[in-house]
């Protein structure tokens, strides 16, 4: 099964470092904790969802690019994507022509208000 994703960042992800902070509210990255590690080198939790990305309609998710750059190796459905040959493993870095994205969950949630633990 292919992993359906963005391709890259788009101009208002909230991955991106040059996007202004409250797009949405803190209560929202809050909610999405769960589709991302626990803590450095740990794994999101089992079954948990993936981060969206935020243009695609509801039913029809696509992961994010940014997302799944920072965080989607953390995530076992990511990871079992890659080795049945659903996702590319080069979805998994950024490009060097993409813009600066934040380098964690955790520090893009705080960056929005969000109280989360890393």
């Amino acid at each position: 099964m292919t992993l359906r994703h963005a391709l890259n960042p788009c101009g208002e992800c909230p991955w991106r470092t040059d996007q202004p902070a409250g797009r949405f509210p803190p209560e929202r990255y809050e909610a999405l904790r769960e589709t991302s590690q626990t803590r450095r080198g740990g794994s999101a939790p089992l079954g948990s969802a993936m981060f969206a990305c935020h243009k695609t309609a509801e039913g029809k998710e696509i992961a994010c690019a940014g997302w799944l750059a920072i965080e989607g190796a953390g995530h076992v459905g990511v990871r079992v994507a890659v080795v049945t040959g659903g996702l590319d493993p080069e979805a998994l870095e950024p490009k060097d022509w993409w813009p600066e994205l934040h380098q964690s969950f955790a520090e893009l949630a705080r960056f929005n208000g969000a109280e989360v633990e890393e």
